[in-house]
């Protein structure tokens, strides 16, 4: 489906459940309805179905691209950069010098080539059409030559990976809500590098004139509305990356060991469940995992404690039937609890009285005569 996110800007999503890749195309119409097509993060190769479709509706064919915007280097949003030049042989790429020495391993022309660094303060005025865009850097996020794209017409700010996330939010639809920022929370957790670089490239968001009604990130639900204040403002205050691991380190020992007594317990008593829980985040090569494992065994976690905690007492409901479920909980809040392990969820539990004892944790009045 081809998503109208501001002007002229139109967006298409990949059809995977959890970790959505999107594409933008961005016309810059003249006073002589003239358009020059401008590309974003074109994809891979499993793209062309919705991509070939959404040139041809929106520009007359892949053939009338004009310019592809390229944020970094991976794959899964450069592999058809090659294929779009090709397809249209007067189109420019643009991109920064450090993206550049990694996509040009495909084969691309250089001379067809523009870096963001070649552009007097990042601007970029299209004399076809008098618009104008600005680039702006986003530094280790996650990759050193990351860029950004915003365009003052639309007032949409393409930003690569950064804002961007894996899928939490229920229901159909491209636009964050609430629920969307756990997904953005565990995808920067994971990849971005450090949290000084997080908080630089939000502080360059926070320095653009007028301001964005629109992030438009390569991976995960557009954010719009009174949400663009409000993640950029958590963003800031986010822990990621080495910052993480360094300040949580006592902590994450303590927290892997309750997982691990936790996981004991349900594969004494609900050995299915037990099943389903390593199937749930132990999927090869899923990393929205938050857990890492080692012979069957956690040996250490992706993310902060509190969050993995916060994954895995969320995924309870999804793996059990209702009354398992509440047998689970009381085990997990029970095992947290004899390790002096604080977690928010579990005081609230604690308070509403709906931790069980003991022998109720354990099933007993249900597996016993």
């Amino acid at each position: 489906m081809i998503t109208e996110i501001g002007k002229n800007f139109f967006m298409i999503r990949s059809n995977e459940e959890e970790f959505h890749r999107n594409i933008y195309l961005k016309q810059f119409i003249g006073q002589d309805n003239s358009a020059v097509n401008m590309l974003f993060d074109p994809g891979t190769k499993l793209d062309l179905a919705t991509l070939l479709p959404l040139m041809k509706e929106k520009a007359g064919g892949i053939n009338q691209t004009n310019l592809i915007f390229l944020s970094h280097q991976d794959p899964d949003l450069t592999a058809n950069a090659g294929t779009v030049m090709a397809s249209a042989p007067k189109s420019f790429l643009i991109t920064s010098v450090d993206t550049w020495r990694l996509v040009k391993m495909y084969g691309l022309d250089e001379k067809r080539f523009r870096s963001v660094e070649s552009f007097d303060s990042y601007a970029l005025k299209l004399k076809k059409s008098g618009h104008r865009v600005r680039f702006i850097p986003a530094r280790y996020c996650h990759f050193r030559g990351a860029m950004m794209l915003y365009d003052y017409e639309s007032k949409v700010l393409f930003t690569g990976d950064f804002m961007g996330g894996v899928n939490t939010r229920k229901g159909e639809g491209i636009y964050a809500n609430e629920e969307s920022w756990e997904g953005i929370k565990l995808f920067h957790q994971l990849y971005m590098p450090s949290t000084r670089a997080v908080r630089k490239t939000v502080e360059r968001i926070f320095s653009i004139s007028p301001f964005p009604e629109v992030i438009a990130p390569q991976h995960g639900d557009v954010i719009q509305g009174e949400f663009v204040m409000e993640f950029l403002e958590r963003m800031a205050l986010l822990q990621v990356g080495i910052d993480l691991v360094d300040d949580n380190a006592p902590e994450i020992d303590l927290v892997i060991l309750g997982i691990n007594n936790f996981l004991e317990l349900i594969q004494i008593n609900f050995s299915e469940v037990h099943a389903a829980f390593l199937e749930r985040f132990q999927r090869s090569g899923d990393f929205t995992s938050p857990l890492v494992f080692t012979a069957g065994k956690v040996s250490g976690l992706k993310i902060s404690p509190d969050s993995a905690l916060l994954q895995i007492f969320n995924v309870l409901p999804e793996i059990a039937d209702p009354e398992v479920h509440k047998h689970l909980k009381g085990m997990f809040i029970n095992v947290l609890d004899q390790l002096d392990i604080q977690f928010q969820i579990m005081e609230q539990e604690l308070a509403a009285g709906s931790g069980q004892g003991a022998e109720e944790v354990m099933g007993l009045d249900d597996m016993l005569e």
